[in-house]
């Protein structure tokens, strides 16, 4: 039954979401060769460099894999983003969070100005989408995966269909688009053309919001569907539909250690969401207006963790990168080697600071600048960062300035910061800054012992 859990999460998200991050890993469970599936089809640098964007790397930083996923439909000859979603492997805290991003979302598209979210593909391909995808969310962006719709009627078909109750009927007719939709209200019995129609559709009251709901019950329907025996033999011709969809930077080994994460968690690990907000109006056009705080919260929420959840769970893969961390204690060590004369030279070297809060935690940048006046150090500005998901916490400087870099590391010394890549340029701030993550209590345990 393992691989129906595979592909049950390969079809979760590929539907929940429209996207598709996984679609191509159950293939690696039938083969003994599991690097030889991708020579052929992985993007890789060449492909990303076609795509006009350099081939991402995890951000060791954040403590997570971050996958953008994008369906593509295919309007009048072109393509366009339908359904893009974030989703989030977030190893320490053993869960995937997928956030679905509504189309109509109002978002700032860098070097466009504010517009719908799924119109940066249309300007500037995958590429657009996941600079403003970064800077809509403030987190890294380590792969994407692209799936087109073209297989998705073969894929239901294979399940044998899908039968659902309408609670309307879905009724559209697009000549344009040649989109043609006519689902009756009552119980129906989909096929993957009619499915397709079923999950696109969108004209009603709701908009892009009914159409995710009808989404997610569809996809309680293909999970229900997939726990039959009678689905086996279907699963070879099924994974290669699946396979065919898709296009992704993922490479082999990274691919093989996204399904071993995901195949050891158990289904309530992972948690998939609406990006908050509310439909509004802008100069006279339609918008899902995201409420950017509560969904900078969602992103970073985790998910809680039960004795019976860690309790033999094995955790593969997911390598937090190369660069090194040092343990609690060796920082904490050297922090308390600091001598009073060192000290004073370090204030001198950080001069002013900001706070960011990366962590959550309500009255936070407070406490931390109550600790660092304490300390004689001046703090000019404290705020939130742009989500409270930093697992470490990090030193921040605007420009890649000589003075800047010299305070920056002064300021890391000052917090028993002594991993390197964690003081590093931010073009979000005006002043160095420390944004606090969740280890901020090794951090004012530093600070604390400076007291002389």
């Amino acid at each position: 039954m393992k691989i129906l859990k595979i592909l049950g999460l390969v079809l979760l998200i590929m539907l929940a979401t429209t996207g598709g991050a996984l679609l191509r890993l159950v293939e690696v469970i039938h083969t003994d060769d599991p690097m030889s599936l991708f020579s052929s089809r992985d993007v890789g640098e060449e492909g990303a460099q076609k795509l006009d964007i350099a081939a991402p790397r995890f951000d060791p930083l954040m403590g997570t894999v971050n996958v953008l996923i994008v369906g593509l439909d295919n309007v009048g000859g072109g393509r366009r983003a339908d359904v893009i979603a974030l989703a989030i492997f977030d190893e320490e805290n053993k869960s995937i969070r997928v956030a679905s991003l509504p189309r109509d979302s109002r978002v700032q598209i860098p070097g466009r100005g504010w517009d719908k979210i799924n119109h940066s593909y249309v300007y500037g391909g995958i590429s657009l989408l996941k600079e403003t995808v970064v800077n809509l969310t403030g987190m890294p962006v380590n792969y994407f995966v692209i799936v087109n719709y073209d297989s998705f009627p073969r894929i239901i078909d294979l399940l044998g269909g899908v039968d659902i109750y309408v609670e309307k009927r879905l009724r559209y007719t697009d000549y344009s688009g040649k989109l043609f939709i006519n689902i009756p209200k009552g119980q129906q019995h989909l096929d993957g053309k009619t499915a397709l129609e079923y999950v696109r559709f969108r004209h009603d009251p709701l908009g892009d919001i009914g159409r995710i709901q009808r989404q997610q019950k569809f996809i309680e329907h293909v999970m229900d569907k997939l726990k039959s025996p009678s689905i086996l033999p279907q699963i070879p011709a099924l994974i290669n539909e699946v396979v065919e969809a898709v296009n992704t930077d993922l490479t082999a080994l990274e691919t093989l250690r996204l399904i071993q994460f995901a195949n050891s968690l158990p289904t309530e690990r992972i948690r998939l969401f609406l990006a908050p907000g509310k439909a509004g109006y802008s100069g006279n056009l339609s918008y899902w207006i995201l409420d950017t705080i509560a969904l900078s919260l969602e992103l970073a929420a985790k998910i809680p963790l039960r004795s019976a959840d860690i309790d033999g769970l094995e955790i593969e893969g997911l390598e937090m990168g190369s660069v090194p961390v040092l343990s609690e204690d060796q920082g904490q060590k050297e922090a308390l080697t600091i001598s009073p004369e060192e000290l004073q030279s370090l204030r001198e070297q950080i001069g002013k600071i900001g706070l960011l809060n990366g962590d959550g935690e309500s009255g936070l940048v407070k406490r931390a600048s109550l600790v660092f006046q304490r300390l004689g150090v001046e703090v000019s500005h404290t705020g939130n960062a742009k989500h409270y998901d930093y697992h470490t916490t990090n030193v921040v400087y605007p420009k890649d300035t000589e003075e800047n870099k010299a305070a920056a590391r002064a300021l890391a010394r000052l917090c028993g910061i002594v991993n390197p890549g964690l003081i590093r340029v931010n073009r979000d701030v005006s002043i160095v800054s420390v944004i606090l993550g969740h280890d901020k209590e090794k951090i004012f345990a530093n600070l604390e012992a400076l007291k002389f």
